[in-house]
């Protein structure tokens, strides 16, 4: 890690590793951002698997992902993880809860593979935000985006049964890994996979034997093992599976 100049001949090097969209995007967002978000921002690797933000932790530092894959994180009750959003390159954390003056990072963010990403102190950032209209608005035109997706994505999870939900779960982790030799096995045993997807260690046993019998996975040594085939199976009928029921719900 350390400080990592950005402009080279007016162009920022750090944003090249993005998606084309999201580049273009963040080079007309930073053009006119203050010589102090410049020589602050700073990029730092993070390992798979370790904790990028501990929900309650101060709201010192805006998080913009530039490579790999994160994971939401929420413990609503009990003190159980929910996983609910995955995050990759582009995304941002920490702006959200500023801006609606709330000074602790709502949610924790635990990286699902090894990630790189750009870190900003948010005093910086948001005097930088309150000087740059363009910039200010570009930013809450995205928010609002982020925001009715989630709640778009909230509604139709409340119609979806336990199998499809496990489908959804497994779905994720395999996108998530993107495997090299396109077969996933999860680390987790039964009582985590129970508490990362919200439903009994019983409820989840009944839908893999299911899932098992429909050959889109195998279990080895008592672990779940996702096949690209699988994936693909299990991604196709979501697809359909949630259109099919927003239709009944909506006629």
């Amino acid at each position: 890690s350390g400080i990592i100049r950005l402009y080279k001949g007016g162009v920022m090097e750090i944003f090249k590793e993005l998606p084309l969209a999201k580049q273009t995007y963040m080079e007309v967002l930073f053009q006119n951002c203050t010589e102090e978000v410049k020589y602050y921002m700073r990029a730092i690797e993070v390992g798979e698997d370790e904790t990028l933000i501990e929900a309650g932790e101060k709201c010192s530092n805006i998080y913009i992902i530039l490579s790999g894959r994160a994971t939401g994180i929420e413990w609503p009750m009990h003190n159980q993880p929910y996983s609910f959003k995955d995050y990759g390159p582009g995304d941002f954390f920490g702006e959200i809860e500023y801006f609606s003056d709330l000074f602790n990072y709502r949610i924790s963010v635990v990286t699902a593979t090894p990630c790189r990403v750009l870190v900003i102190p948010v005093v910086y950032y948001m005097e930088w935000l309150r000087m740059d209209v363009d910039a200010l608005f570009m930013r809450t035109k995205e928010n609002m985006r982020r925001l009715i997706a989630q709640t778009s994505e909230a509604r139709k999870y409340l119609f979806i049964e336990s199998r499809e939900r496990l489908m959804m779960y497994l779905i994720r982790k395999y996108e998530q890994k993107q495997p090299a030799g396109k077969v996933l096995e999860l680390r987790q045993n039964r009582e985590q996979l129970s508490e990362e997807i919200g439903f009994s260690v019983k409820t989840l046993n009944r839908n893999i034997k299911k899932l098992k019998e429909a050959n889109l996975i195998q279990i080895q040594k008592g672990k779940v093992v996702i096949a690209e085939a699988g994936y693909l199976r299990m991604k196709e009928h979501i697809g359909n599976y949630v259109n099919d029921e927003m239709e009944q719900n909506n006629s």
